[in-house]
Order: C-alpha cells, then sequence, then structure tokens
C-alpha cells in the first residue's frame, strides 16, 4: 500500500464551509434575537420614575403590630403594584379577584408568614388568618401557572412579585436584587408606589423569617383603566412613639417588701 502525507482535496469542501458560516451566522442571529427579548423582559421589572399609566395597577393594604389594648400601636400602608397582564394574564385575574374578594378565597386578614431582612418576604399565606377571620380548608386558586409563566422574567430589583409555588396562594416581594430565585419562581408584577412600607415590612423580619409582629393584608383591590395609580396613593400611618413625650417611660418602682415589683405603665 502507498502511504502519503499529502493531503487529499476534499470534494464540497467550500461548499461544506459555506454551509458551516450560513449556520453560524444563523445562531448568532437567534441569539442577539433572545438577548432582545431578554433585555425588554429586564426592562419590565426595573424601577421607573413614573409609572405606565396604560398597565393594569392593583393595590394592597397592609397593617404591622397586635390589636392589644386601648391604643395599640398599628401601622398602616398601601403598596401599588403594576401588573404583567400581557404575560401571565390568567394569574394576573386571579390575583386581582382574591384582593377584591370579601369572602373565601380571598387575601383579605391573610398574614405574611415569612419575612427575611434584606431579602423577600412571603405573602398572601391563607392558612394563617388574623383574629377575628375565619379559617376555612385552602384550596389551589391558581391553574395553569407552568402554562403561561415566563420564566425568563428576572427578580431584578426591589418590589418583584412572583408566586411562591405552584401549589398555593402564597406570594413573595423582594426586598433587593435576587438572582437566586430566577428560573425558580414565576413573576407577575412590581411595585410601583410604597417603598417606604416594604422597607419597613423587611425591619420585621428575622434571620430565620419569622416576623417579629404580625403583617396581615387587610385590603386591596383593582384600580380602574386609565387612571393613574397616583391617585391611588395613600399616606403612611406610623404610631407615635411614647417615650419621645416624655411620659410612659419604663422606670422601676422600689418597695420595701420587694425590691422591684414591676414597671409603671405596665
Amino acid at each position: 500500500m502507498n502511504f502519503t502525507t499529502k493531503k487529499r482535496p476534499r470534494k464540497d469542501a467550500w461548499r461544506t464551509l459555506q454551509n458551516e458560516l450560513d449556520e453560524r451566522e444563523k445562531l448568532e442571529e437567534e441569539n442577539a434575537v433572545k438577548l432582545k427579548k431578554l433585555d425588554k423582559l429586564k426592562a419590565r421589572v426595573c424601577i421607573e420614575e413614573e409609572p405606565n399609566a396604560e398597565a393594569r395597577h392593583a393595590y394592597l393594604d397592609f397593617e404591622i403590630g397586635r390589636r392589644m389594648g386601648r391604643d395599640p400601636l398599628l401601622t398602616r400602608g398601601r403598596l401599588i403594584v403594576e401588573l404583567f397582564d400581557d404575560i401571565m394574564p390568567r394569574t394576573v385575574d386571579t390575583f386581582v379577584d382574591l384582593l377584591t374578594k370579601e369572602h373565601e378565597p380571598t387575601y383579605r386578614g391573610s398574614q405574611v408568614s415569612k419575612i427575611y431582612p434584606g431579602f423577600h418576604c412571603v405573602a398572601g399565606d391563607r392558612d394563617q388568618r388574623m383574629e377575628g377571620v375565619s379559617s376555612h380548608q385552602r384550596e389551589n386558586v391558581y391553574s395553569r401557572v407552568e402554562q403561561e409563566a415566563n420564566w425568563s422574567l428576572p427578580h431584578l430589583n426591589p418590589g418583584v412579585l412572583s408566586l411562591q409555588d405552584l401549589r398555593s396562594s402564597r406570594f413573595q416581594i423582594t426586598f433587593r436584587k435576587a438572582e437566586e430565585l430566577d428560573g425558580w419562581h414565576a413573576v407577575f408584577g412590581k411595585v410601583v408606589y410604597g417603598f417606604d412600607l416594604l422597607k419597613i415590612i423587611s425591619e420585621q423580619g428575622n434571620t430565620n423569617g419569622e416576623p417579629k409582629q404580625p403583617v396581615v393584608i387587610t385590603g386591596g383591590g383593582a384600580i380602574p383603566s386609565g387612571t393613574h395609580p397616583r391617585e391611588f396613593l395613600k399616606k403612611l400611618e406610623q404610631p407615635e412613639d411614647p417615650e419621645a413625650h416624655g411620659y410612659n417611660k419604663k422606670v422601676m418602682r422600689y418597695s420595701s417588701t420587694y425590691r422591684h415589683t414591676g414597671l409603671i405603665g405596665h
């Protein structure tokens, strides 16, 4: 047999090379389209200076504190959110219905069950209710989330709303950019007003997620189309500091029988 190191000319070599170049160019074009779509999705969850008045909006009223005593120290505020009904229409409709209804199934009276300071909170837990609200067996209120969810929407900024899971009514709100949640939780909205309240909610949590005091959704609803969400703004109501006025200070009381019998004002 005759062996040679001389390269033999391949048939249709230029045609093969041209096909490879065409495939590479086609792949680059597809990647460019994907990156363009991803940039549009990132723009949807970005914090805007002026909210889009044409988008769909809703509001959530929160109450922070325990209803104890004659004058309970309660903090009340409102979050106004933009909902992505063009991406997850069925989920958004269900979310608004749960905010609007006064009877089951509803978000009214449900607690924020987990608060991780500076990370996110889990709200809409209908198994944990405020005092005086009846509790019933919960059902899966969201349906076909997997079919309509866009898992490419990132948790890019504080105030991003996403579903906690696909089996309950719980949802979560981020307190910062949370890339670790991307691809695991379906994003369906973002906060446009009420970041001062969001900061207070974040301060009510512990490292293990247990709230320091109850945080409850007391109401909510949809904002009519064509109405600017600014018109539904509500001032944050915070209790006054009792010690700032010089009363109700914790001063130890002395007794000849017992050195410390308690605290004045308690």
